[in-house]
Formats: C-alpha cells, sequence, structure tokens
C-alpha cells in the first residue's frame, strides 16, 4: 500500500473553460502581480493601536462582507471543504490527502501557503498550479468588483484574505469536487475559516508558534488552532502534549464536534503489508495518520461520496 503526495498528475487546469477564451500574455499577468503586491500591508496580527483601527476579530468578520459583494457567500460555502489547521505537518497532510484523492479520480482543489516561486502554487487544481490565464482572469474579475463595491467604505482585503477569497472563487468556477485548505496562521481567525460547514477537520502536531499572536502557552495556541472546529463536523488529531490535547477537547465539547485522535499508520497495514510513505521522515506517519482519517471521513459524509470509499474501506478492514 503506497500513501503518497506531491506529484504534477492532472492536466494544466482551465483547459476546458478557457477554450474559447484567448491566453493571457505575460505582460498582462504581471499587471495581476503587481496589483497584488499593493495588498501586502506588512503589519502583523496585533491588538488595534488607535481607536480607530479594527480589532482583528472585527477584520476577520469583514471578510464575510467582501464575500457578500463579491457574491460569493453561496459559491464558497457549497464547496465540500476538507479543513488543515496545525503547528507541523499540516501542508504534508494536505499534500497527502490531495495527492490520495487525485489518484482515485476526484477532482480537486488545493489551496495553502505560502509559495515558493510562483503566486499560482497557491491554488492547485488537480496538483497543478493553475495556470496564467485562469489566476489572471478571476484575479481582475475580483480585485475589479472590490474596488467597486468595497474601496469607499471598507478598503481592500489584506493579501492573505484577498488570495483566500480568490482560492474560494477559483475552486467555484473550477467545479472542484472536493476544496483542501490549509490554515495560514492560526485557525479561529485565519480568512479559511469563514467557510461554515466543511465535511471534516484536521489537527497536525502542534507547537509554540507565533506565541506573539496565538498565545505563549501551548493550550492557548491549541485554542486557537480548534477554532476551525463547527458543530457537528468530525474532526480528527494527532497526538498531542497534555495541555494541547485538553484545550482541544475543551474546544470540540464547546462547539459540538466530535474529535478523535487519529490511529497510527501501522494499525492500517494488515494483511496489506507495510504503508509505504511518499514523504520521509517518521514525523510524516503522523502526518499520514490524520490523513487516512480526513480521506475516510470525506469520502463517506461529502455531498456526493465518490464511488471508490466503499472499495478503500474494504481494503482497509483486510
Amino acid at each position: 500500500r503506497a500513501l503518497s503526495c506531491g506529484g504534477s498528475g492532472g492536466t494544466v487546469t482551465g483547459a476546458a473553460d478557457m477554450a474559447a477564451e484567448e491566453e493571457v500574455t505575460e505582460d498582462e499577468y504581471q499587471a495581476a502581480l503587481t496589483a497584488c503586491q499593493t495588498m501586502i500591508s506588512g503589519r502583523a496580527r496585533s491588538a488595534p493601536k488607535g481607536p480607530t483601527e479594527l480589532t482583528w476579530e472585527q477584520q476577520f468578520e469583514r471578510i464575510n462582507v467582501y464575500m457578500d459583494r463579491l457574491d460569493l457567500t453561496e459559491p464558497a460555502n457549497a464547496l465540500s471543504v476538507i479543513h488543515v489547521a496545525g503547528t507541523k505537518g499540516k501542508g504534508s497532510t494536505c499534500a497527502f490527502v490531495e495527492h490520495v484523492l487525485r489518484e482515485n479520480g476526484t477532482r480537486t482543489g488545493l489551496y495553502s501557503s505560502p509559495h515558493l516561486v510562483d503566486i499560482r502554487e497557491r491554488f492547485r487544481i488537480d496538483g497543478v498550479p493553475v495556470s496564467k490565464t485562469v489566476f489572471t482572469r478571476n484575479f481582475w474579475w475580483m480585485f475589479n468588483r472590490l474596488k467597486e463595491t468595497c474601496e469607499e467604505d471598507l478598503g481592500m482585503p489584506a493579501y492573505f484574505r484577498f488570495l483566500t477569497l480568490l482560492g474560494f472563487r477559483i475552486f467555484s468556477q473550477e467545479r472542484v469536487e472536493c476544496a483542501v485548505l490549509e490554515v495560514g496562521l492560526g485557525g479561529r481567525l485565519d480568512a479559511t475559516n469563514v467557510i461554515r460547514k466543511p465535511v471534516v477537520c484536521g489537527i497536525t502536531s502542534l507547537g509554540m508558534d507565533h506565541v506573539e499572536i496565538l498565545g505563549d502557552t501551548i493550550a492557548k495556541i491549541a485554542r486557537e488552532k480548534a477554532g476551525i472546529f463547527k458543530p457537528g463536523v468530525p474532526a480528527f488529531t494527532s497526538p498531542q502534549p497534555a495541555d494541547a490535547m485538553e484545550a482541544l477537547c475543551l474546544r470540540a465539547a464547546e462547539v459540538g464536534a466530535p474529535l478523535l485522535q487519529a490511529a497510527p499508520i501501522a494499525s492500517w497495514e494488515g494483511n496489506g503489508g507495510a504503508v509505504a510513505l511518499g514523504l520521509a521522515g517518521a514525523h510524516q506517519e503522523l502526518n499520514a495518520a490524520v490523513a487516512v482519517h480526513l480521506l475516510r471521513e470525506w469520502a463517506k459524509s461529502a455531498p456526493t461520496p465518490p464511488a471508490w470509499g466503499a472499495a478503500a474501506e474494504e481494503e482497509l478492514a483486510l
């Protein structure tokens, strides 16, 4: 059995929808990148420094206003979402999940951050960064609409929030069957957390990260990460330090989210032999374990369960 990630399977997105539309030029793409850079504020998440400055909670709530004015609230919340937060391993876990879905014929959208070379790495359809045409057309549609409807009273959204909204727009337009969303920072006030009801949530290994923003104890950090939990939405976590696990369980109980610790990846070996991972390192076994649970839950509970789900359950039962 193999649980891998990465790879360049699939085709460049937008080929069907853009077939009748002329591809953008490199100058047009670069113009979109230049406009995108104008939304980088350089400000860290912190308490307001004056009476006119919004709290981070108020800024988060504004995302819903942006979505409404973009007519994006319904399409974004119609996405079938797997939502993943954590300190370490959330990117690998999302990559495992996306790859398995794609290899089994599910049309995937993966939103991750940061990008290494090209901004389009943040938006992958079937494992491939979106084309320059798909990015540029969707960017200008959203940028111009926000300028028209929000600039006078709200202003433009900050860089990461804009890109998150752009991801929702692209995934909706590209009709993905499953959108895998990696939290950028924290969870509770992360832009990805505007999705009202994902299919399933995951928490990878927690540690002391961004303490000036998320809190100075592992319990405070865990509570911020657990902010992605939603009523009735199953959640799975890697093994955690005691204080962190207690905070996760408390938050899960408060919102009514069923929370389980992911079983070790070795527990799935059975008669099928050892599970071979596509990423090296013992820590990847923790990420893969969470990925298996996320995949099983999505295959069972997605609005349109995939045909391969039952066969996969049979194999796991061997």
